[in-house]
């Protein structure tokens, strides 16, 4: 099984790219978030590999981060989600808002992505809440008595614009955590942002 790939863009598109290893070119899976991060045409990478095995094609998916191939893993135990579905979902959203989204049990921010209706995006949630509760313990993601009155306003404002009260706390969580040196009104717009369009997250 290959977990790690090493070499060099030969080719990019929205949704994969060609890597070359040695002389041997790799078609890779991955989000358009990733891609997006990635150098151009000849530059090395470093991908992290899920090898996705079928009896009549064998595909691999890319990740930069470790935990992010974790996050893939524990999507494709879920019934309905297959390799491109994941992939979907995580050009949408980051391995962090999976995981608040889940923790939160909020099953919006799945739907709001193309091709998850409501009954994937609640067998998202309710397979994989234990796993992740796991994840939130492990990680202890803890707010300090100022982070936490800023993620109370942001959590307020956005319930002013009539947001749900788990969107709101999903997102105020996400946001704070992406962009721990800002301040509340710099704040504001990015989860607004985050918000009106999730695939710009």
């Amino acid at each position: 099984m290959i977990v790690k790939l090493k070499g060099y863009i030969e080719n990019l598109d929205d949704d994969f790219i060609d890597l070359d290893v040695g002389g041997v070119v790799f078609r890779v899976l991955m989000s358009n978030k990733n891609i997006l991060k990635l150098g151009p045409i000849g530059s090395k990478v470093n991908l992290f590999i899920y090898e996705i095995i079928k009896e009549d094609s064998r595909i691999f998916a890319g990740f930069l981060e470790n935990n992010e191939r974790d996050i893939f893993s524990d999507l494709l135990t879920v019934q309905g989600v297959g390799g491109k579905m994941g992939i979907n979902i995580m050009s949408n959203l980051d391995s962090e808002m999976i995981v608040q989204g889940i923790h939160n049990q909020d099953s919006q921010i799945f739907k709001n992505i193309s091709g998850v209706g409501n009954k994937l995006a609640l067998r998202i949630i309710n397979e994989l809440r234990e796993k992740i509760k796991k994840k939130v313990l492990n990680k202890k993601i803890d707010i300090s008595n100022k982070e936490n009155l800023v993620f109370n306003d942001l959590v307020s404002c956005l319930l002013n614009l009539g947001f749900s009260q788990k969107i709101c706390e999903s997102t105020a969580s996400y946001v704070i955590n992406e962009n721990q040196n800002k301040k509340l009104e710099e704040l504001i717009p990015i989860a607004v942002k985050s918000l009106s369009n999730p695939s710009q997250q």
